[in-house]
């Protein structure tokens, strides 16, 4: 009968336990990206683009697996990521013919992908996001031609790798240079090998112009082995990237070091934000092109204040987040203890309405058990009455059949006294004793027998029978 109360208020603290989880853990926006170069500092500068981008969304989750380069590294990353069921997969590819088998196949599985500054050779990818490397290669082309008002010469400093931008950089970059007669390509470096490079500046330094790098790194190294020549000052260094901060391609200019280098935006926040367009169904360009130009020392400063600026805004902006985390944890721990104290509350309500339910129960109960112990009370009393009463009927009547049987007694007995008389006045004659009084002996015993049977059922109601044990021979008692 208590049963369904006790489950209701169990189902109730269930409901209102329940009730106490954050909606803090809906879904989120996986994000996964795959980092081929892992130190470079535009590879740096992206992912920390990436994070504070993601940051600013409380619904994505980052995971930014770094290759080092190393491409049978990545592919495992982005089989990782596949096996994780990401949301959108974001690479930056080391190679453009390795890592397409690998890229195809999340494709196919239906998960979007974005190539970030590298191409690949396939058309399976949703969004390619990156700034135009043939023109980074014009930019720089352009910069040098400037100052052909009179024959220069000009070394180029090419990647290692056989990625999409080294190859593009270097076509945009002869797409001018090869037109001028005034310019004259010297020569052109696959990377930086030190020996030839320092026999180049050791024979024909003095009469180098200008060294086109593909990277401020690049660039700096060479201009550190010039240095060490001493043709430094001769030579005029251009790199690309264009960087802010103290090793930046923007601190290089300002220093001395660089006549200009290229700015190339890293597009870490670009992407992200792609990543949750295409997340959201919103539609988002097959190629996104970012901007690019030229920083030398008449807008360096300039460029760099404003980098500063957003540099500045950026940390405020992470802290504000933080902040804004703090207070959710807070804003969350204090809605779930408000809650538990509700589901708490509301359990002791329900504790109290099954009390008070309890009580009236008990009391109901109560009543009816009062009432039916008067029942039996009346009952048991009219029971005992009505067994008095055949008590006394049957006293009564005992004391009847007794008071009766004693009057009987006494004349059978004097009747059996006479006939044992006579008994006895015949034993001495010859004849016989009458029929007649035989008949009268033998029913005065039966009679006598049935009197003191009833004597002795008395005794036995009053309990004054006793019992005595003796023997008897069986055989002449039946016999």
């Amino acid at each position: 009968m208590f049963n369904h109360p006790i489950k209701c208020v169990l189902l109730l603290f269930l409901v209102s336990f329940l009730a106490c989880k954050s909606n803090k853990n809906s879904h989120k926006i996986n994000i996964a990206f795959s980092q081929g170069l892992g130190s470079h500092p535009l590879r740096t500068a992206m992912n920390h683009s990436m994070e504070i981008q993601a940051s600013l969304h409380e619904d994505v989750n980052l995971a930014i697996y770094k290759a080092e380069n190393n491409i049978k590294k990545q592919i495992e990353d982005i089989q990782k990521s596949i096996d994780f069921n990401a949301d959108v997969i974001i690479v930056s590819p080391i190679d453009p013919d390795s890592i397409s088998p690998i890229i195809e196949k999340a494709y196919e599985k239906g998960i979007p992908i974005i190539i970030l500054d590298r191409k690949i050779n396939s058309e399976k990818y949703t969004s390619y996001i990156g700034a135009d490397n043939l023109k980074v290669g014009n930019q720089a082309g352009d910069y040098i031609a400037s100052f052909a008002k009179q024959p220069i010469n000009v070394v180029e400093i090419k990647g290692e790798d056989t990625s999409f931008p080294t190859q593009e950089r270097s076509k945009g970059f002869h797409q001018v240079v090869d037109g001028l007669a005034n310019i004259n390509l010297m020569q052109s470096f696959k990377g930086l090998p030190e020996e030839e490079f320092k026999t180049l500046l050791d024979s024909v330094g003095n009469n180098i112009n200008f060294i086109f790098a593909f990277n401020d790194d690049l660039a700096s190294q060479a201009w550190e082995m010039a240095r060490r020549v001493g043709v430094e000052n001769n030579i005029k260094f251009i790199g690309a990237d264009g960087l802010n901060g103290e090793s930046g391609g923007i601190e290089m200019v300002l220093n001395g070091k660089l006549a200009a280098t290229i700015l190339y935006p890293p597009g870490g926040a670009e992407a992200i934000e792609t990543a949750v367009k295409i997340y959201n169904n919103e539609p988002v360009a097959r190629r996104i092109v970012l901007g690019t130009t030229v920083i030398d020392r008449f807008n360096a400063d300039i460029m760099k204040n404003q980098f500063d600026k957003i540099n500045e805004q950026q940390a405020t902006i992470e802290n504000q987040v933080s902040a804004i985390k703090k207070q959710e944890q807070l804003y969350y721990s204090q809605n779930n203890l408000l809650k538990l104290s509700i589901a708490i509350l509301a359990v002791i309500l329900g504790l109290a309405i099954y009390s008070v339910y309890l009580i009236f129960t008990i009391r109901k109960k109560n009543r009816q058990l009062t009432l039916t112990n008067e029942k039996i009370t009346v009952q048991r009393n009219q029971i005992e009455k009505i067994a008095n009463e055949v008590k006394e009927s049957n006293e009564a009547k005992l004391n009847f059949f007794t008071g009766l049987s004693h009057e009987f007694k006494t004349p059978i007995t004097l009747i059996l006294s006479s006939i044992e008389s006579l008994k006895e006045s015949y034993a001495n004659k010859v004849v016989k004793l009458p029929y007649e009084i035989e008949l009268v002996n033998k029913n005065s015993n039966r009679l006598l027998r049935l009197i003191n049977n009833l004597l002795d059922f008395r005794k036995i109601e009053d309990k004054m029978f006793n019992m005595r044990a003796s023997k008897t021979n069986v055989y002449n008692f039946t016999f």
